[in-house]
Protein backbone atom coordinates (compact mmCIF):
# COMPACT_ATOMS: atom_id res chain seq x y z
CA UNK A 1 0.00 0.00 0.00
CA UNK A 2 1.27 3.37 -0.92
CA UNK A 3 0.58 6.01 1.71
CA UNK A 4 1.13 9.68 1.09
CA UNK A 5 1.93 12.07 3.94
CA UNK A 6 0.77 15.65 3.61
CA UNK A 7 1.96 18.62 5.73
CA UNK A 8 2.46 22.37 5.65
CA UNK A 9 4.87 23.81 3.19
CA UNK A 10 7.50 26.28 4.31
CA UNK A 11 5.63 29.14 2.66
CA UNK A 12 2.41 28.24 4.52
CA UNK A 13 4.26 28.18 7.85
CA UNK A 14 5.85 31.56 7.14
CA UNK A 15 2.47 33.07 6.21
CA UNK A 16 0.93 31.72 9.42
CA UNK A 17 3.78 33.15 11.48
CA UNK A 18 3.40 36.53 9.79
CA UNK A 19 -0.35 36.56 10.45
CA UNK A 20 0.20 35.70 14.11
CA UNK A 21 2.81 38.44 14.40
CA UNK A 22 0.42 40.96 12.80
CA UNK A 23 -2.40 39.98 15.16
CA UNK A 24 -0.03 40.26 18.13
CA UNK A 25 1.05 43.77 17.08
CA UNK A 26 -2.58 44.88 16.66
CA UNK A 27 -3.52 43.41 20.03
CA UNK A 28 -0.54 45.07 21.74
CA UNK A 29 -1.40 48.47 20.28
CA UNK A 30 -5.01 48.08 21.36
CA UNK A 31 -3.95 47.14 24.88
CA UNK A 32 -1.51 50.06 25.00
CA UNK A 33 -4.23 52.44 23.86
CA UNK A 34 -6.61 51.16 26.54
CA UNK A 35 -3.89 51.52 29.20
CA UNK A 36 -3.12 55.08 28.13
CA UNK A 37 -6.81 56.00 28.15
CA UNK A 38 -7.20 54.51 31.62
CA UNK A 39 -4.21 56.48 32.94
CA UNK A 40 -5.59 59.65 31.35
CA UNK A 41 -9.00 59.11 32.97
CA UNK A 42 -7.45 58.38 36.36
CA UNK A 43 -5.34 61.54 36.23
CA UNK A 44 -8.34 63.61 35.14
CA UNK A 45 -10.50 62.10 37.89
CA UNK A 46 -7.89 62.88 40.55
CA UNK A 47 -7.61 66.48 39.36
CA UNK A 48 -11.40 66.87 39.36
CA UNK A 49 -11.62 65.33 42.82
CA UNK A 50 -9.06 67.78 44.21
CA UNK A 51 -10.93 70.70 42.65
CA UNK A 52 -14.30 69.54 43.98
CA UNK A 53 -12.87 69.11 47.47
CA UNK A 54 -11.53 72.66 47.41
CA UNK A 55 -14.77 74.20 46.11
CA UNK A 56 -16.91 72.14 48.49
CA UNK A 57 -14.76 73.21 51.43
CA UNK A 58 -15.11 76.85 50.42
CA UNK A 59 -18.87 76.48 50.12
CA UNK A 60 -19.02 74.76 53.51
CA UNK A 61 -17.00 77.55 55.13
CA UNK A 62 -19.41 80.11 53.73
CA UNK A 63 -22.50 78.10 54.67
CA UNK A 64 -21.24 77.90 58.28
CA UNK A 65 -20.70 81.67 58.48
CA UNK A 66 -21.82 83.32 61.68
CA UNK A 67 -25.51 84.08 61.34
CA UNK A 68 -25.74 86.42 64.33
CA UNK A 69 -24.71 90.05 64.35
CA UNK A 70 -21.01 90.18 65.13
CA UNK A 71 -19.99 92.95 67.46
CA UNK A 72 -16.87 93.57 69.48
CA UNK A 73 -16.59 95.24 72.85
CA UNK A 74 -14.43 98.32 73.29
CA UNK A 75 -11.93 97.56 76.09
CA UNK A 76 -11.35 101.28 76.66
CA UNK A 77 -14.98 101.53 77.75
CA UNK A 78 -14.84 98.64 80.20
CA UNK A 79 -16.67 96.43 77.71
CA UNK A 80 -19.85 98.38 78.28
CA UNK A 81 -20.37 99.57 74.71
CA UNK A 82 -20.19 97.73 71.44
CA UNK A 83 -18.16 99.15 68.59
CA UNK A 84 -18.08 98.53 64.85
CA UNK A 85 -19.54 95.19 63.81
CA UNK A 86 -17.60 92.48 62.00
CA UNK A 87 -18.69 91.13 58.65
CA UNK A 88 -19.19 87.36 58.55
CA UNK A 89 -18.04 87.27 54.89
CA UNK A 90 -15.64 89.73 53.28
CA UNK A 91 -14.40 89.29 49.73
CA UNK A 92 -11.75 91.21 47.83
CA UNK A 93 -10.78 90.82 44.20
CA UNK A 94 -8.73 92.65 41.58
CA UNK A 95 -7.76 92.27 37.95
CA UNK A 96 -4.23 91.25 38.92
CA UNK A 97 -5.37 87.89 40.25
CA UNK A 98 -5.78 89.30 43.73
CA UNK A 99 -8.39 87.31 45.57
CA UNK A 100 -9.09 87.06 49.26
CA UNK A 101 -12.09 85.68 51.08
CA UNK A 102 -12.39 86.17 54.85
CA UNK A 103 -15.03 84.24 56.76
CA UNK A 104 -16.06 84.14 60.39
CA UNK A 105 -17.74 80.77 60.76
CA UNK A 106 -18.96 78.39 63.40
CA UNK A 107 -16.32 76.10 64.84
CA UNK A 108 -16.18 72.50 63.58
CA UNK A 109 -17.18 71.31 67.05
CA UNK A 110 -20.49 72.69 68.29
CA UNK A 111 -20.13 74.92 71.31
CA UNK A 112 -16.50 75.90 70.63
CA UNK A 113 -17.48 79.34 69.38
CA UNK A 114 -16.32 80.94 66.15
CA UNK A 115 -13.19 80.87 64.04
CA UNK A 116 -11.67 82.90 61.25
CA UNK A 117 -11.01 81.27 57.88
CA UNK A 118 -9.17 82.90 55.00
CA UNK A 119 -8.91 81.91 51.33
CA UNK A 120 -6.53 83.67 48.96
CA UNK A 121 -4.77 83.26 45.63
CA UNK A 122 -1.01 83.72 45.36
CA UNK A 123 0.66 82.98 42.05
CA UNK A 124 -1.14 79.93 40.69
CA UNK A 125 -1.95 78.46 44.10
CA UNK A 126 -5.13 78.74 46.13
CA UNK A 127 -4.55 78.74 49.89
CA UNK A 128 -6.76 78.20 52.92
CA UNK A 129 -5.93 79.06 56.50
CA UNK A 130 -8.02 78.54 59.62
CA UNK A 131 -7.61 79.97 63.11
CA UNK A 132 -8.28 78.15 66.38
CA UNK A 133 -11.89 78.42 67.54
CA UNK A 134 -12.72 80.82 70.35
CA UNK A 135 -15.89 81.71 72.21
CA UNK A 136 -15.05 85.37 72.79
CA UNK A 137 -13.47 88.30 70.97
CA UNK A 138 -10.98 89.10 69.66
CA UNK A 139 -10.86 86.05 67.44
CA UNK A 140 -7.34 84.79 66.55
CA UNK A 141 -6.08 85.45 63.03
CA UNK A 142 -6.14 82.63 60.50
CA UNK A 143 -2.77 80.87 60.15
CA UNK A 144 -1.13 77.61 59.08
CA UNK A 145 -1.93 78.06 55.40
CA UNK A 146 -2.49 74.97 53.28
CA UNK A 147 -2.35 74.78 49.48
CA UNK A 148 -5.71 73.39 48.40
CA UNK A 149 -5.43 73.89 44.64
CA UNK A 150 -2.61 74.44 42.15
CA UNK A 151 -2.46 75.49 38.51
CA UNK A 152 -5.00 78.32 38.88
CA UNK A 153 -4.30 80.75 36.04
CA UNK A 154 -7.26 83.07 36.63
CA UNK A 155 -9.90 83.65 39.29
CA UNK A 156 -12.75 86.14 39.04
CA UNK A 157 -15.47 87.02 41.52
CA UNK A 158 -18.91 88.48 40.99
CA UNK A 159 -21.33 89.54 43.71
CA UNK A 160 -25.10 89.58 43.57
CA UNK A 161 -26.85 92.88 44.10
CA UNK A 162 -30.59 92.95 44.58
CA UNK A 163 -31.30 95.70 42.05
CA UNK A 164 -28.45 95.12 39.59
CA UNK A 165 -27.88 91.36 39.45
CA UNK A 166 -24.37 89.96 39.13
CA UNK A 167 -21.61 92.56 39.20
CA UNK A 168 -17.90 92.03 38.67
CA UNK A 169 -15.82 92.59 41.78
CA UNK A 170 -12.68 94.22 40.36
CA UNK A 171 -10.40 95.99 42.78
CA UNK A 172 -13.18 96.31 45.33
CA UNK A 173 -14.11 94.94 48.72
CA UNK A 174 -17.57 93.71 49.62
CA UNK A 175 -18.89 92.72 53.02
CA UNK A 176 -21.68 90.19 53.47
CA UNK A 177 -22.72 90.02 49.80
CA UNK A 178 -26.08 88.56 48.89
CA UNK A 179 -24.42 85.94 46.70
CA UNK A 180 -21.04 84.98 45.28
CA UNK A 181 -20.03 83.63 41.89
CA UNK A 182 -16.46 82.34 41.72
CA UNK A 183 -15.05 81.50 38.27
CA UNK A 184 -11.60 80.01 37.92
CA UNK A 185 -9.41 78.71 35.13
CA UNK A 186 -7.11 75.83 35.93
CA UNK A 187 -4.22 74.62 33.79
CA UNK A 188 -4.02 70.82 33.54
CA UNK A 189 -2.08 68.38 31.32
CA UNK A 190 -5.29 68.08 29.31
CA UNK A 191 -5.46 71.85 28.76
CA UNK A 192 -7.19 74.81 30.39
CA UNK A 193 -10.35 73.92 32.30
CA UNK A 194 -12.97 76.41 33.47
CA UNK A 195 -15.10 76.05 36.56
CA UNK A 196 -17.86 78.12 38.14
CA UNK A 197 -19.15 77.98 41.69
CA UNK A 198 -22.23 79.92 42.83
CA UNK A 199 -22.83 80.35 46.55
CA UNK A 200 -25.98 82.00 47.83
CA UNK A 201 -28.20 83.47 48.83
CA UNK A 202 -26.11 84.50 51.82
CA UNK A 203 -28.87 86.36 53.66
Amino acid sequence: MNTSQQGFTLIEVMVAIMLMALVSVIAWRGLDSVTRADQHLQASSEQTEVLLRALNQMQRDISLRASVELNTLDPSRNNEEKVDGLAAVTVRSSDSKGFRLDIIRSAPVAGDGLQRVRWWLKGDRLYRAAAPARDRYPLPAAKDAVVVLTGVSDLQVRVWEADKGWRQLSGNRREDPLGLEISLVRETPQGAERYRQVVGPLK
